[in-house]
């Protein structure tokens, strides 16, 4: 996974000299908010916004009037996927510039590009059931969880650890590879692990409205 496997898209960067009205086209015919700015030589300096274009006065003003040297954001050439993601996120851009270790500019990713990849990951492609857990943090074992996953004759297509609300807690969301995920949940919950929610698992969601519609009928009498 690396990110030469991503798609580039031939996006011309902008240049100083270029006009406001000219940057707003080239964003409406690709749909991005973003617009990487290149200087004569080659040298990436930045990110221009759609909505700072917007707010100029002068649509044949040059872009550089509008331009926020602060707003920089790009990532190495073959930057693993998961940094793009992190950049895509953190600065909610929809375009990542790629820029060498001398600052020149080497081309762009789509935020959509990206995206495409990671749902071609068997974590996303494959069917099967989102489980979310909490745990105490050390408590937290991803060894012990494959272990009860895989006695139950199941696989772990992806995992995710994020800080839960509590600050001794974590909250990990796992993608198994089959869709009947009840075993595996009595399971993990033998080990101390509280079920915070399932997701695609159909058994559960029947199970789910029968044990509601039971309900609903008990409390008409």
């Amino acid at each position: 996974m690396r990110e030469e496997t991503i798609h580039t898209e031939p996006i011309t960067p902008l240049r100083p000299t270029d006009l406001v009205v000219e940057a707003l086209d080239q964003m409406e015919e690709w749909k991005l908010s973003h617009l990487p700015l290149v200087s004569i030589e080659g040298i990436y300096m930045g990110l221009i916004r759609e909505d700072a274009l917007l707010e100029s006065e002068d649509d044949n003003a040059p872009v550089s009037t509008v331009f926020n040297p602060v707003f920089a954001p790009s990532v190495l050439p073959k930057a693993h996927p998961f940094t793009l993601m992190d950049v895509c996120t953190r600065d909610r851009i929809t375009l990542i510039p790629i820029v060498d270790d001398q600052g020149a500019y080497v081309g762009a990713h789509l935020l959509t590009d990206v995206l495409e990849f990671f749902r071609a990951t068997p974590a996303l492609s494959q069917p099967g059931a989102v489980l979310v857990m909490r745990t105490e943090l050390a408590q937290y074992s991803l060894a012990e969880m494959a272990a009860v996953v895989e006695q139950n004759d199941a696989k772990i297509l992806a995992s995710w650890l994020t800080q839960s609300n509590a600050m001794n807690e974590v909250e990990i969301t796992l993608k198994i590879n089959v869709e009947h995920s009840g075993p595996i949940v009595q399971s993990l919950q033998r080990y101390g692990y509280e079920i915070g929610g399932i997701f695609g698992d159909r058994n559960f969601d029947s199970d789910y409205r029968e044990r509601y519609d039971h309900l609903m009928n008990y409390l008409k009498y």
